[in-house]
């Protein structure tokens, strides 16, 4: 029998007017803290590390802007590092910690995606197309999230969190289920699954309260429920759960010129539709996931996304990369470019 894995970060933090407390936290993991920052947050929230070097996020996560940055971290002293904003700065500050053999502290801006909790690494090119995905050697080292700050970001990016984390309980049981192996080269455990299923079932529930607190800018019972399913739920479910076809989408999608302004969570909400539809869940099902994404904000066609008339061009151009993606392993029926081509033909002619 194969072993399960289930890995999380040392410690995760959550709660308002947490990262006036960062300094407490991030000291035992180092003396000279480097922070490495995104520019709109650092503007907006001011560094949470007074005193500390700040680093400016150059604005996409490539091979280059890594090394760039960690030699700018080098060159300070950094024995760990600080990583605030959303989740290319986040992975960016992941990349230099890993260059550099130091511990990683995390502070998310935003709870547009999952990236906070996990060791992955996603990389892109210079067309803002997925490049490559590597690891650190384990998860972050702490994970502060201020929902104060959450509050305060756009409610679009809460949304795409919403969206990104909308599909983990059907990537993962369907990656059980295929017998596939988490991010840990691993059997998902139960553990896992069960993560996967309440963040779907508490964005469910909390979903459209936790954005009306975004709307007041002031956190809540809801917006705490649903920035822990977002980041903690979402990030724990995936990573240890699996994925399938819905984050595999995000190859073909980011390939696609028309879409390069689209969040990850936004390409994910759209991802989970079209894993549904392939799986054959019933049309009544099928509208009810789409209904709470539209309440939400958010696509659930190419047309939403900004492919008015697709075509069998567009179609392709999204199919070839999706396949290549080593998740696509993880369905009951193995994908084609027809069949994949096949199933974004329904959902654009359910939600068209």
């Amino acid at each position: 029998m194969s072993l399960r894995i289930l890995g999380a970060p040392r410690r995760y933090i959550q709660g308002p007017g947490v990262a006036a407390s960062l300094g407490e936290h991030v000291g035992p993991l180092g003396q000279r803290p480097v922070l490495l920052a995104d520019p709109i947050a650092l503007e907006r929230e001011g560094s949470p590390l007074p005193g500390a070097p700040a680093l400016v996020f150059g604005g996409e996560i490539t091979h280059a802007e890594i090394e760039r940055q960690a030699d700018a971290a080098r060159h300070a002293g950094a024995d760990v590092i600080v990583a605030m904003g959303g989740g290319k700065a986040i992975d960016t500050g992941k990349g230099v910690a890993r260059r550099l053999g130091v511990p990683l502290a995390v502070v998310p801006t935003v709870a547009s995606n999952d990236a906070p909790t996990s060791r992955l690494i996603v990389i892109y090119d210079e067309k803002h197309a997925i490049a490559e995905v590597q690891f650190l050697p384990s998860n972050p080292d702490i994970v502060v999230v201020d929902t104060a700050i959450i509050a305060r970001a756009p409610r679009r990016l809460l949304a795409a969190g919403i969206g990104d984390a909308l599909s983990k309980t059907f990537e993962a049981n369907a990656c059980f289920a295929a017998q596939g192996r988490n991010f840990y080269g691993a059997t998902p455990p139960r553990a896992a699954l069960a993560l996967a299923d309440a963040c779907y079932a508490t964005i469910r529930r909390h979903g459209e309260a936790a954005l009306a607190a975004v709307d007041r800018q002031v956190p809540d019972a809801a917006l705490e429920d649903v920035v822990e399913a977002c980041v903690l739920m979402s990030g724990l479910g995936f990573e240890s759960g699996g994925l399938s076809l819905a984050h595999s989408l995000t190859r073909g999608l980011t390939a696609h010129p028309a879409l390069a302004g689209a969040l990850h969570g936004e390409l994910v909400a759209y991802g989970t539709m079209l894993q549904i539809v392939y799986e054959g869940r019933g049309a009544e099902f099928c509208e009810d996931v789409a209904g709470f994404a539209r309440d939400c904000g958010l696509p659930v066609s190419l047309k939403d996304l900004g492919i008015e008339n697709p075509g069998d061009d567009d179609y392709r151009t999204i199919a070839g990369p999706t396949l290549a993606a080593p998740h696509m392993k993880h369905l009951a029926r193995p994908a084609t470019v027809q069949s994949l081509v096949e199933a974004m033909r329904q959902v654009e002619a359910g939600r068209s």
